[in-house]
Parts: C-alpha cells; sequence; structure tokens
C-alpha cells in the first residue's frame, strides 16, 4: 500500500467559515474553507530532524506504536488523522510553541490542537513500561555497571540521580514556587551512562527538596528492598550518604579521597548531560523556550511523554545538538551531616579504600 495512503495524510485541514459577499451586497453567504494540514511529505530529511527532533524512520515507528489509540473512530469527512496529530504534539514539544502557533501550522483549530494533545500524550504515556524500567536483573544491571565504569573508572554504579526544574505558568499554589522564585514542577531523574532515564518522578512542586523526593518515591522502596545486587546510585550533596546512594566528598584530603571524588563527578555528568539533551530536544520543558501554559498534572503527562521519546531518541542514536542558552537549574541546599547514614560512610570508605587507593 502507498504510505501515503497507509497513514491517511489529507491535504485539507480544519474547516473554516468565513463570510463572504456575493453579486448582491445584502445577501451573504459562508464558504467553507479548508486549510493544508500539516504532513511528512514534502520535507526532505534535515527539515524533519529539525522541526520533530525525530528522522522520518522513527516518527512512522512511533506512529505504528500509538496508532490505535490516536486515529479517529469515525468516517466522518476532514476527521484529523492520527498522524496530524502525533506531528503536531511533536513539534508542540521541540519547538515549545504557543498552542495556537502551532495549531496554525499543523491546519488544524487550537481547540482542536488541545483536545489532541492530550490524547496522544496518553497515548504515548502507555508506553512507559517499555522505555522507562528501572532494571532488576543481574545482566541489564550490569551493562549499566559496565557503561560507567567506562566512562569513570566508578565500580558498580546503577545510575546517576538528580532533579531539574520545568516551568510552569503560575498555579494558585504558591508551593510550586522555587528557590529562583518562578513556578514549575521538581522532576527526578536517574540514568544509565549512555543518558537513557531509567527512573522518573514527576509530579512534585517546585519547592520540594531533591531528598525529599526520592525518600518517597518507590524508587527508594526498590533500593533499601535488599532485592538488588550490589550497587548505588550517585548524587551529589542534596542526597544524604547512604549505602546504596553514594555522594562526593565535601573537603577531600588524600589523593585516594580526590581520586574518588573525580571519578565520582564523571560518573554523575551523566545526568547533567541527560537534561542538557532532553531539554534541547524538547524545548518546552525549558524555560528559555517559555513555561508550560497547564496545570501541574498536565505539566507532568507531558514531561513524562518527552522522557519516553528521550530514550527512544537514545535508543536510536539519534543525537541532539545541546543549546547553549539552557536556564540555570535553582540552587538546592545539602542536606544535614545528620542525614548521612553511618552505612553509607562505612560504604564510601570501601569504596575509596578498595578502587582508588
Amino acid at each position: 500500500m502507498d504510505l501515503r495512503a497507509m497513514f491517511h495524510i489529507h491535504e485539507q485541514g480544519e474547516e473554516e467559515e468565513l463570510l463572504q459577499k456575493d453579486s448582491n451586497p445584502n445577501h451573504r453567504h459562508r464558504e467553507r474553507i479548508f486549510r493544508p494540514r500539516i504532513s511528512l511529505f514534502g520535507l526532505n530529511e534535515e527539515e524533519v530532524r529539525s522541526r520533530y527532533r525525530f528522522s522520518t524512520e522513527v516518527i512512522l515507528e512511533l506512529y505504528e506504536q500509538i496508532q490505535q489509540d490516536i486515529e479517529p473512530n469515525c468516517e466522518r469527512n476532514h476527521a484529523v488523522p492520527g498522524m496530524v496529530k502525533l506531528l503536531s504534539a511533536l513539534h508542540y514539544f521541540s519547538s515549545a510553541s504557543f498552542q495556537g502557533t502551532v495549531s496554525a501550522l499543523s491546519g488544524i483549530s487550537q481547540p482542536s490542537f488541545s483536545r489532541h494533545l492530550t490524547q496522544v500524550l496518553k497515548a504515548i504515556n502507555k508506553l512507559t513500561p517499555q522505555y522507562i524500567v528501572f532494571p532488576s536483573d543481574k545482566t541489564a544491571i550490569q551493562t549499566i555497571k559496565d557503561g560507567f565504569h567506562k566512562m569513570s573508572a566508578f565500580p558498580n554504579v546503577m545510575g546517576s540521580i538528580d532533579c531539574t526544574h520545568v516551568a510552569l505558568s503560575p498555579p494558585t499554589e504558591d508551593i510550586y514556587r522555587n528557590s529562583k522564585n518562578f513556578h514549575s514542577l521538581n522532576v527526578q531523574m536517574v540514568c544509565a551512562s549512555d543518558m537513557r532515564i531509567l527512573n522518573l518522578v514527576a509530579g512534585y512542586p517546585g519547592s520540594t527538596h531533591d531528598s525529599y523526593i526520592l525518600k518517597h518515591s518507590s524508587l527508594h522502596s526498590i533500593l533499601t528492598s535488599g532485592n538488588l545486587p550490589e550497587g548505588w546510585l550517585l548524587g551529589d550533596d542534596a542526597y544524604p550518604l547512604t549505602e546504596w546512594l553514594l555522594t562526593p566528598i565535601k573537603d577531600p584530603k588524600t589523593a585516594a579521597q580526590k581520586q574518588y571524588n573525580a571519578a565520582h563527578k564523571a560518573a554523575h555528568s551523566a545526568i547533567e548531560r541527560t537534561f542538557g539533551s532532553l531539554k534541547s530536544r524538547f524545548r518546552c520543558l525549558d524555560r528559555s523556550g517559555g513555561v508550560l501554559q497547564y496545570s501541574p498534572e498536565k505539566g507532568a503527562q507531558i514531561i513524562l511523554a518527552c522522557c519516553i521519546l528521550h530514550n527512544l531518541a537514545v535508543s536510536r542514536n539519534l543525537d541532539v545538538e545541546i543549546v547553549d542558552d539552557l536556564e540555570t537549574p535553582p540552587p538546592v541546599p545539602p542536606v544535614s551531616k545528620e542525614e548521612n547514614t553511618q552505612a553509607g560512610k562505612q560504604t564510601r570508605m570501601r569504596v575509596i579504600n578498595r578502587y582508588f587507593t
């Protein structure tokens, strides 16, 4: 079957009714006019990647995965095809343009775009178990450990953890105001060395401390269950030192401590590169591209969808150029020394003595 026919890409778009005068100055009639809809046809591969941040092949692959959830369930003339909905959403994620701008370029009305965006978000987010998974079997965990060791010489690292902020239009609750005095969601992520997102918590207000999010996440339960092989996450001083989360030494004195800190910094940098790649690909997630004009709940859905799409891009080796105007993250106060556990101190010392002395 022809690819064009397969995906039902209509040349005609959302109906617009315009009042036009006929030969009788006292008589008006309405003429139905249709705007051209967005399409992959007529675009070269460079244009497709620039507009949507994905190759044509990967867009079609994604479409096949969510097709049943986004295609219209009626045969009404000029019903918006699923591919148009998907392309409109991808354009919004990548450009951070206002809904009205994206809808105009997509050939659909603003109310229709808003409705279809909700549909696409729901469809993409159903793919979460397929794309965002913290590993539990030894083979998968060992692959992650090998990746971190290759890049930093730090042993047994199961992930790099940190939080990033996604700006929102001011909600009613002031709890969303962060330490830089703008409203946001504080989003926790764990990544592998290749920038694949392994775990995501997207719903907390911007004023929430990073350590609080971790403590109240399902990831905390996984890490404290004792069911995983030996290993640890690497975090900064916004997290407590535990037997499964290692932080840098504040004032390293010995050569071994300094070497430990250097390796920790190299491995932990994976999460900063992940944030940079994610927000450069999807400008709607960075304040430099604007703020999400949605409720916190809808904002969290957009973040999840973009993280799934990020992992899809990583799996297909679709790199993105890191832009240089990304928002500097709000400062996070370090946890108190009292929150560092004795087991964590012993684990860190054992790592230093065994691998960095």
